[in-house]
Formats: structure tokens, sequence, C-alpha cells
């Protein structure tokens, strides 16, 4: 009996040895590679949820920037069209001012230079009075389409974040598929 135990550890020696020899040469067991590619799957799903978190983060932003830039162009577009019309007004005053010598009432009102700057005072603080107005008007509407936009935005990247979370679903399923048939 003595025999049978000597010869079984050298067999055993035997066998590690060849399985050393085996993994230096390049060659491996099939548990090992199954464990390689386990891994490699593993960390493929991995970067590719990272990627999916760093696409949906970085689109939610891209979308913020353009939010905010699209209302602060139409903050300036609206305060040229507020100017533009508040500049004709001025220049349509300016005329009936001209004219107001032809017409007794008018006359009376700008005949002291001192009536005069009354009324243009009168005209500033009742232009002033309309472009505050205009100037709420216009800036709540810019609130409400700003609202608007952001929840726009924000239904499309709920959107793109459903589609990449299907991709991911889809390529962890792949990978699922992919090892079972190794």
């Amino acid at each position: 009996m003595a025999d049978t135990t000597k010869k079984t550890t050298t067999t055993r020696s035997r066998s590690t040895a060849a399985s050393r020899s085996a993994r230096t040469n390049g060659t491996s067991s099939t548990a090992a590679k199954s464990r390689a590619r386990a891994t490699s799957a593993s960390r493929s799903r991995t970067t590719a949820a990272n990627t999916t978190r760093s696409a949906t983060t970085q689109a939610a932003e891209a979308n913020k920037r353009a939010a905010k830039a699209t209302a602060a162009e139409s903050r300036t577009y609206a305060e040229r069209v507020l100017y533009a019309g508040t500049g004709a007004v001025l220049e349509a005053r300016d005329n009936v001012v001209g004219f107001t010598t032809e017409v007794v009432d008018t006359a009376k009102r700008y005949s002291t230079v001192t009536s005069a700057r009354k009324e243009i005072t009168k005209f500033e603080r009742r232009g002033e009075r309309e472009v505050s107005k205009a100037r709420a008007r216009i800036e709540r509407e810019l609130r409400l389409r700003r609202r608007e936009i952001e929840e726009r935005a924000s239904t499309v990247t709920d959107v793109i974040g459903g589609t990449i979370k299907t991709t991911g679903t889809t390529i962890r399923s792949t990978g699922e598929q992919v090892k079972q048939l190794v």
C-alpha cells in the first residue's frame, strides 16, 4: 500500500507540472478561458453602462445650455424690437411737436419753453410706463417659452435615456447569449 501512495503522489506531481507547462506554453484550460471571457464580458458591460450614464449627463447639460442660450438671444431680440417701436413713437411725437403751431390747442401747450418741457416730460413718462409694461409682458412670455423649451428638453432627454437603456439591455442580453454559446 505504501507503493500505491507514492505512485499517486508522483502522478499528481506530474499533473501539476504538466498543467504549469501548458500554461507557460500559451495554452490554457477551458475553465480559464471561460473565466477570461466572463471577465471581459463583465468589463464590457461596465464600460457600456458608464458610457451610457456619461452620454445621458452630457445630453442633459447640452439641452440646458441650449435653452439658456435661446432665452438670452430671445431677450436681446425682444429688447431691440421694443427700442425700435419706442423710437418710432418718439419720432412721431417729435413730428407732432413740429406741427403744433398750426393747431391752436396744441400751440397753447407748446407756446412757452416751460409748457413744452412739461408736455415732453409727460410724453417721456408715458413712454417709460409703456416700455416697462411691454418689457414685463415680454419677460413673462419668455419665461413661459423657456419653461416649454425646458419641458421639451426634458422629454427629449427621457427619450434618449430610454433608448440608451434599451441599447444597454440589448447589449447585456447579447452578452448573455454569447456567454451561453461559450
